[in-house]
């Protein structure tokens, strides 16, 4: 029994040292560093008794050069790189705006991610609050596509500012990937562990380990695949926004004379805008006027009629005290 505990306590620090040795090298490879997190195979104490017999133990521990294991996969070569960018939109005709970027984001092979669309309700059409509708989209773009998008952003409307970004992840994916070969070979190696138990502890303690790698095995693989997608389709947030005129150039660019021109005409439709909305006002309260007004004719009436009343009453005679007994002689001094 002694025996086996010492083959099984050397095949498994084998094991260890080799899914070690396969982090450590594909990270060189990678990028000139070994980093590695794979977690020690349970200790014999821990694991338990392994009763297997010579042959396997030799066939189990010469596994000299295939320290990678065979599911290892090939790190990828080319730079990993996530375009995003953003750009906010001016637009005379809203409706024109959405359905020519509908048919851009169709033609270059993207897809919406979010939109949301707002304005254009009853307030902001009839009731004089006139409030310019709005449209922020998140959009994916093939990466190949992605620069046509953005300069063909300017064919929608008033491009007002624009700004893109590249962020390159092919250290954080070689790592990652890295990683995860590591996890596989440790799961093949306790797979074969797996089907050579012979003791219940032993299984358990097995199965409690690779619950674990496969974890991290899917988690790391689920990473590597959102990254995948946003390598392949670039991310553009874009902002829409309707108006009656277009923000102009920086003042910088514009002469004197355009910058009166352009502040004497905002002037205009401001005012504009403003005595439309004056007569919206005094629309909306005309009925409200009218009924006050008739309430107040009303009650002037009847307060003046009152007032009538009262004064045609005529005034009643003044009042004579007399004495009820004797007269009195006049008093003589």
């Amino acid at each position: 029994m002694k025996t086996n505990k010492k083959f099984l306590s050397l095949a498994l620090a084998l094991i260890l040292i080799l899914a070690l040795a396969a982090c450590g090298a594909a990270s060189k490879s990678a990028d000139g560093s070994s980093t590695s997190n794979v977690a020690a195979v349970p200790a014999p104490e821990e694991a338990g008794e392994f009763d297997m017999a010579e042959s396997q133990k030799s066939a189990l521990t010469d596994t000299s050069g295939t320290s990678t294991g065979e599911n290892v996969t090939e790190l990828p070569t080319a730079d990993k790189i996530i375009y995003t960018g953003y750009a906010s939109l001016e637009t005379l005709d809203f409706d024109k705006t959405m359905t020519d970027l509908q048919q851009l984001i169709k033609d270059c092979g993207g897809f919406v991610q979010s939109s949301n669309v707002t304005g254009g309700d009853y307030s902001s059409i009839y009731g004089g609050t006139a409030v310019s509708r709005t449209a922020d989209y998140s959009i994916r773009v093939p990466v190949d596509k992605f620069k046509s998008v953005t300069d063909s952003l300017k064919n929608l409307g008033n491009v007002v500012s624009s700004s893109t970004n590249a962020d390159n992840i092919t250290p954080q994916y070689t790592d990652t990937q890295s990683r995860l070969d590591a996890y596989k070979t440790e799961e093949t190696r306790l797979l074969e562990l797996l089907a050579k138990a012979s003791s219940v502890e032993d299984m358990l303690a097995i199965e409690t380990r690779l619950s674990d790698v496969r974890y991290n095995v899917e988690s790391l693989t689920s990473q590597l695949k959102n990254w995948d997608s946003q390598v392949s389709y670039s991310t553009l947030t874009l902002s829409v926004r309707e108006v009656t005129l277009y923000s102009k150039d920086n003042s910088a660019t514009v002469s004197y004379g355009e910058q009166i021109k352009q502040t004497f005409t905002h002037s205009l439709y401001s005012l504009g805008n403003f005595f439309k909305g004056l007569l919206k006002f005094i629309v909306a309260i005309f009925p409200a006027l009218v009924v006050l007004g008739v309430i107040a004719i009303i009650v002037l009436l009847i307060v003046r009629a009152a007032t009538k009343k009262k004064r045609a009453k005529p005034l009643a005679p003044p009042v004579q005290n007399q004495d009820s007994g004797n007269d009195r002689p006049p008093y003589n001094q």
